[in-house]
């Protein structure tokens, strides 16, 4: 061969190097951080529109078995953010996701993005706004002072700064202890919150959550009486603070029961209420992104009162769409610029997570705070299912083998709580 034809060969493989290189580079996806339960229904329906998806994990997830995920990734802890956020510059070129739509599944994964928003902008369309206006749905401190400002109720809540003051409070029992920030307590005791039905209990959990995270980060709450169904929610894709698609959903089983991590049985209603609210507080700040907006009904006062908001996806996206409402793709198409699909909702759609529900009705039935009867005629219609698909089945298999994991370390390790003696 000569060396003339030598150079030709090496310049057409470089020009075919460079194609696929292009290629790959205009196919423009989905990255999502975080793998949870929560999105093989969210890879499902941005598949369902041509769109491909990469999952990004430190850790092995139910996503990542999911036929929908194109891509999976083992990434940093999301407790290394800028391990994590140097991994993202990093895989953006080498892994051909210029210019692909980024994606948070928890609070966590919601603050680096905003937080590095302006260097993440280089590589990747970001889908949460900055940290500007992100701080006010991460914090339930600065949350709740944004609602008292746009007129929104919330239950009775204290911040107090030490014991002193805390033991000064003229508060009603129960009452509620919980984080400003939800997942600095869930990762030392895998739980939201805690009751206090007495002054001595109140002072020996607050005590022990200062011990956590800290006195500046513990509110005290008012406790709103009623089961899970007095939980409720709009949840929806705004844009500058308005709703461009959303639903109203009553959340009526949860796990666990008292202070759920998870709502494992909910259903889609008619309620203009919680649209207004959820709009009034977005509004004030000009918010654009996906948001589920929580509240609880307070027989007390006859009112709806903020609980707090989650500005990444939640865990029941499968009943938006299965209500009519593309909503993960409907991020996706605006964040390109793209023409937004709205849909219609349709009322009275249910969703089920099918294992942690049984479970939860069976805690319930034993408590006398469900009959069996009750159980099935919730099920009537034919609830659509929160991970289950026959299409794709793998998730939920390794969904239930996670359960069933935890559940025995939770026996084995007694860590899930914090005593009150």
């Amino acid at each position: 061969m000569s060396y003339g034809q030598h150079l030709k060969n090496i310049s057409k493989r470089n020009k075919s190097e460079k194609m696929i290189g292009a290629i790959a580079g205009d196919i423009i996806g989905a990255v999502i951080l975080g793998g949870t339960c929560t999105i093989p229904p969210v890879a499902r329906n941005l598949a369902r529109h041509g769109v491909k998806v990469c999952v990004l994990s430190a850790e092995i997830c139910e996503a990542q078995f999911s036929r929908y995920v194109q891509h999976f990734l083992k990434c940093p802890p999301v407790e290394d953010e800028k391990a994590l956020v140097e991994y993202l510059l990093k895989i953006a070129k080498q892994e051909h996701l210029e210019g692909w739509v980024l994606f948070a599944s928890n609070d966590q994964y919601l603050r680096i993005l905003a937080s590095y928003r302006s260097l993440l902008t280089r590589h990747y369309v970001i889908t949460v706004p900055p940290w500007e206006i992100v701080r006010f749905l991460y914090d339930k401190r600065l949350t709740y002072s944004l609602a008292k400002k746009a007129g929104i109720p919330i239950p009775e809540t204290h911040r107090p700064v030490d014991l002193n003051e805390l033991l000064s409070l003229n508060i009603d029992f129960p009452v509620v202890l919980k984080p400003a920030v939800t997942h600095r307590l869930l990762l030392t005791v895998q739980s939201k919150a805690y009751r206090a039905d007495n002054r001595l209990e109140l002072q020996n959990l607050y005590e022990r959550m200062c011990r956590l995270i800290g006195s500046s980060d513990v509110i005290v709450q008012e406790f709103i009486p009623g089961k899970a169904a007095a939980l409720f929610s709009f949840a929806g894709y705004f844009k500058n603070g308005d709703p461009v698609a959303g639903l109203s959903a009553k959340r009526l089983r949860q796990y666990p029961i008292e202070f759920g991590k998870l709502s494992t049985f909910v259903e889609v209603i008619n309620n203009p209420e919680l649209e207004k609210l959820a709009t009034r507080l977005l509004r004030s700040i000009s918010y654009t992104g996906l948001a589920e907006v929580e509240f609880m009904w307070n027989e007390k006062h006859a009112r709806f009162e903020l609980l707090e908001v989650n500005a990444r996806f939640w865990a029941w996206h499968e009943l938006t769409i299965a209500a009519g409402l593309d909503l993960p793709y409907l991020a996706f198409a605006d964040a390109l610029g793209k023409k937004m699909p709205i849909g219609s909702t349709r009322d009275g759609t249910k969703l089920i997570h099918l294992l942690t529900d049984m479970y939860v009705a069976g805690q319930e039935i034993y408590l006398g705070k469900l009959t069996v009867r009750q159980y099935l005629a919730s099920l009537h219609g034919g609830p659509t299912f929160a991970i289950l698909s026959l299409k794709d089945p793998l998730p939920f298999i390794v969904e239930a083998f996670f359960l069933l994991h935890r559940a025995l370390h939770k026996l084995a390790s007694g860590k899930d709580r914090i005593s009150k003696k």
